[in-house]
């Protein structure tokens, strides 16, 4: 390790999206990914900067896992180390690392790049048309593995493998404990992404730049009682993002002017891994509280006054659970891109498409320092980075609180045959096409021991929609929800 730390640097950064083909078709995922590269490096003026990086991180996406991406993503440096996160991977994990390696001298220069092109794929096949995108060719140097899978087979085998249900089921947890009645959690829901909206239609690179007001989120296609299509993220996009992460010495030396320069400052994150249906407090996020902490103690600043801060938004309890956990003000806005459901959530990437917005919010000048969060599976991992345009007064830390998160955060026991009666933790009502079609229930006995059942009752379902369940008494026997 170096004696004398480097100190990382963001020097180049880029977003950019496809809506309409420039030709038939138009850039499979890799080749977006390799025009962000180049934007990228458009940024730094310095493009001498790609063949000589070191290395190159991509979390991996729904494009083909098969080669190695960065034969595509940076053909004209074919030494370079490539490093594929896997789903399930904290996003947080590829910042903290490339800036580690920097500043401990291990890498001068490190590309993170990734992105999605699912909307076109979409549209190919409602067109009709099979994609034959090539894939890349050879072998990543190196490929990050998730230790643990993010849901249970009992949430997958009972209603629960789709992410806008357990987030739905977190955000009823979350209204129950706050004493609010159904309604007024919808109105509240609605009005948080309403506010949302209004900024992605000043944010020349979100997907979406219609404001959509409260009405209309209420009254869109339900998903996920109470979700609507327009509390989700969108992640039928065709978007990539890059970040040029080097020493300030390599900077100077590919003539990266002082103006292009954004520190990182600290990279917090927890690897901690509980099932939603585990959590003592479904409604609540010790570990995000502990990323808070870890800011206060490692910079001083209060988490809840940093001056600009992009939440991660893949859905409302995602960014209900931050506010409360960071002390955030719930009036105050957390996104300065329009969230994902309207600025886009590319999977596995959008926590990167919000940090290059917030690389160039805060070159502009005007802030001390930014905070961008980000999440990985149902609200379980949680990491977040702090930026200045000013050099930092301490060297760049990465700090895991992981230990932290779980020592903080309880369990409790499940039994996956239970059969009596148990009363509700929380729930929500699935649908499809429009149509309410799954009722699921978290439940708890008298003896504190959880139970996940689900229903395809008609006459259950309605009363779901229609009535307050939480704490409601019911009958289970194993996976079934009976009355």
């Amino acid at each position: 390790m170096n004696p004398d730390p480097e100190v990382p640097v963001v020097v180049g950064a880029a977003a950019v999206q496809q809506r309409e083909a420039l030709e038939p078709w138009g850039m499979d995922a890799l080749s977006l990914m390799r025009r962000a590269v180049e934007a990228a490096a458009d940024d730094a003026d310095a493009h001498s900067l790609l063949a000589a990086a070191d290395v190159v991180m991509i979390p991996q996406g729904t494009w083909p896992a098969a080669g190695n991406p960065a034969a595509v993503v940076l053909p004209w440096n074919p030494s370079v180390r490539s490093v594929v996160a896997e789903i399930g991977v904290l996003q947080q994990t590829l910042l903290s690392r490339a800036c580690s390696m920097v500043a401990a001298g291990d890498a001068d220069i490190v590309v993170i790049v990734g992105g999605e092109a699912k909307y076109r794929a979409l549209q190919a096949q409602i067109a009709g048309v099979a994609l034959d995108d090539p894939s890349p060719d050879g072998v990543a140097t190196e490929r990050m593995v998730p230790a643990h899978e993010i849901v249970t087979r009992e949430e997958i085998e009972r209603g629960l493998p789709v992410p806008a249900r357990q987030y739905a089921m977190i955000d009823t947890a979350l209204r129950a404990h706050d004493g609010l009645s159904p309604s007024e959690h919808i109105d509240l829901l609605a009005d948080l992404q309403a506010r949302s909206s209004a900024v992605a239609t000043g944010n020349p690179l979100a997907w979406n730049r219609v404001a959509a007001p409260a009405g209309a989120i209420r009254d869109a296609p339900m998903m996920a009682w109470p979700y609507t299509k327009l509390h989700c993220s969108q992640w039928n996009v065709d978007q990539a993002a890059a970040v040029i992460v080097c020493s300030t010495s390599a900077a100077a030396r590919h003539g990266v002017d002082g103006d292009r320069r954004v520190f990182p400052v600290l990279g917090v994150e927890s690897n901690l891994m509980v099932p939603m249906t585990l959590r003592a407090d479904v409604h609540r996020s010790p570990a995000i509280a502990a990323l808070g902490d870890a800011v206060s103690e490692h910079t001083g600043l209060d988490p809840a006054g940093i001056d600009l801060v992009e939440l991660y938004s893949c859905f409302p309890a995602a960014i209900r659970v931050q506010q409360r956990e960071l002390g955030i003000d719930p009036s105050l806005a957390t996104t300065i891109t329009g969230g994902m459901t309207f600025a886009g959530g590319p999977l596995n990437n959008a926590t990167l498409q919000s940090t290059v917005a917030m690389i160039h919010a805060v070159r502009s000048g005007g802030a001390g320092h930014g905070m961008v969060t980000n999440v990985s599976g149902m609200l379980t991992k949680v990491g977040l980075t702090l930026w200045s345009a000013r050099p930092p007064e301490q060297p760049f830390r990465a700090v895991d609180v992981t230990g932290v998160a779980t020592a903080a955060t309880a369990v409790s026991p499940f039994d996956a045959t239970f059969a009596g009666t148990a009363n509700v933790v929380t729930y929500t009502v699935a649908f499809d096409r429009g149509e309410p079609v799954h009722g699921i229930v978290v439940a708890e006995t008298s003896a504190g021991v959880r139970a996940l059942a689900s229903t395809t009752n008609p006459s259950l379902i309605t009363d779901m929609l229609t009535t307050d369940w939480y704490k409601r008494e019911v009958h289970v026997d194993g996976p079934a929800l009976l009355a």
